[in-house]
């Protein structure tokens, strides 16, 4: 399984003014940093959360239908907002588009599944065989992203600029305000 962004998110979950208020940053000479930091911080808190941010459009291939996704496909990011095409890939490079009447999501938020209800369409190559283009995200902009996520971007900026090591742990503040929003276990 490999997942491609096709459209990257509109923004990011903070914007650099804010990351710099929250910094107490007054001067611009390391806004590209704090910027490159903003980016981490949004990508350290969706892989703690489990849960894509802002809206952004992926691609995700795989080479085989997943028995345990009971029909379908698990799908690798959430929560998902809308499946865009389903493709089925042959090894001469033709590819055949799955009519969207036969498949629906199931689980959009928790453990997204994309289910055929009249059994899994065959697969035509062994590598890389379904490509399945979906919109994942918990909001459209920031503006509409719960409080506690863009505080834990916040903190995991901090926690980056301060540190400015490569490897760092997120901060348990930000663990803690991730949590609620996390998919359940299974």
């Amino acid at each position: 399984m490999s997942i491609t962004i096709l459209a990257p998110p509109a923004s990011e979950p903070v914007s650099l003014a804010e990351a710099k208020l929250f910094l107490r940053v007054d001067h611009d000479a390391e806004d590209d940093l704090i910027t490159m930091m903003i980016v981490a911080a949004r990508e350290a808190v969706e892989a703690g959360a489990g849960r894509a941010l802002i809206t952004r459009r992926v691609r995700e291939s795989l080479d085989i239908w997943r028995r345990d996704a009971v029909g379908g496909a698990l799908l690798g990011q959430g929560p998902v907002t809308d499946v865009v095409a389903v493709r089925l890939l042959a090894a001469n490079g033709s590819e055949s588009v799955i009519d969207p009447e036969r498949y629906r999501l199931d689980g959009a938020r928790d453990r997204p599944r994309l289910v055929f209800e009249t059994g899994l369409p065959a697969t035509l190559r062994t590598a890389g065989g379904v490509e399945i283009d979906y919109d994942a995200g918990m909001a459209a902009s920031a503006a509409e992203l719960p409080t506690a996520l863009r505080i834990s971007v916040l903190q995991v900026v901090a926690t980056l600029y301060d540190t400015r090591e490569g490897a760092v742990k997120l901060p348990e503040g930000a663990r803690a305000l991730m949590a609620p929003f996390a998919p359940p276990r299974l």
